[in-house]
């Protein structure tokens, strides 16, 4: 089979468009790549190493997701974050083409290497890649990535396994996910000055820590579209929710390392308002409270990490947002999908 093609195109400016042809494996959907000669020392796999990696330095001596960040990164070296740019995403589907920051743009595409670059924390999120979308919204997300992990448990009871309809499989891939973007962080300040490609692994980072923390919050937010496949009687009214991850969707974000947070009761706290509205509203809720989202994700947030957000405004003419530092910290818990 022919391998599949997705193209991203970047205007930089009216004289320089940056273009990435991605050719897939039509059967694995993995990406085919070309050798890169003399890589850097930072795309070592011995060079800040993810503490859960299960690759081997005898047999891998390349980290194979900093071999393709390499690809990208030296070609923004001048740019930044918050540079306006032209995209336009050729699929064999359909063609998106859209004016954004730079920072969520590489994010977009570096959603699309990391399941495809041959990394097996990522390789959970490849039927992501093959049905890739380009600039997805947060709910977009959560409903694609709840929906293929869902149907990932039909193939497991279909093969004599015991699948789960609960997500504690996805969230400690997305727990796995947080200590890969600290070390890929960590790799890309030794790449780069530019902070457009270190803000777009902030970016992903962002999601990886809330989207798990308030996946059902989410899920409550669509369940009345399903309302076909429910007995009326069972149908509950709609959730009052807040969309922590819209709120937080409009900064960008600058990649900052070795910061620790003030307690969120200090007057000094760096935590924006939107989370920490999130995490008063979840320290309210009784313990029994159905629905309510693990409070040890939450409360790690808190911790001090070497990789934090700070949040500004992206939209010039209106007055700009608090801003401020979250720190993400998730626990590393057992390889996900292995559950009983």
């Amino acid at each position: 089979m022919e391998p599949v093609r997705i193209t991203y195109r970047i205007g930089l400016n009216e004289k320089t468009t940056e273009v990435f042809d991605f050719n897939l494996d039509a059967t694995n959907f993995e990406l085919i790549s070309e050798p890169i000669t003399n890589p850097p020392n930072w795309t070592e796999l011995a060079f800040k190493q993810c503490s859960h990696c299960p690759l081997k330095t005898e047999e891998h001596t390349h980290c194979p997701m900093a071999l393709q960040l390499h690809k990208v990164v030296e070609r923004f070296h001048e740019t930044r974050s918050i540079d306006e740019v032209k995209l336009e995403v050729i699929t064999e589907d359909r063609t998106v083409v859209q004016t954004t920051a730079l920072q969520r743009v590489l994010s977009s595409m570096l959603g699309l290497i990391f399941p495809t670059c041959g990394c097996p924390k990522t390789a959970y999120m490849r039927p992501m890649a093959r049905f890739h979308l380009p600039l997805a919204s947060e709910e977009e997300t959560v409903f694609r990535v709840a929906g293929m992990y869902l149907v990932a448990q039909y193939f497991l009871t279909h093969n004599g396994k015991k699948g789960q309809f609960a997500f504690d499989g996805l969230i400690s891939i997305y727990e796995d996910f947080h200590i890969l973007n600290k070390a890929i962080a960590s790799r890309l300040q030794y790449a780069t000055d530019s902070d457009s490609s270190k803000n777009a692994i902030t970016l992903l980072d962002m999601y990886s820590s809330l989207v798990p923390m308030l996946l059902e919050d989410q899920l409550a937010e669509i369940r009345g579209f399903f309302t076909a496949f429910l007995p009326e009687d069972e149908v509950k009214a709609e959730v009052a929710t807040n969309n922590y991850l819209e709120k937080a969707k409009a900064f960008a974000l600058e990649l900052e390392t070795d910061l620790a947070l003030a307690p969120i009761d200090s007057p000094d706290s760096d935590l924006p308002a939107w989370l920490r509205g999130a995490i008063e509203e979840e320290e309210t809720k009784p313990a029994n409270t159905p629905g309510k989202p693990d409070t040890s994700a939450i409360d790690a947030i808190l911790s001090a990490s070497s990789l934090s957000l700070s949040l500004e405004s992206t939209e010039p003419e209106k007055p700009a947002p608090p801003t401020g530092k979250a720190v993400f910290i998730l626990p590393d818990d057992e390889p996900p999908l292995k559950k009983p």
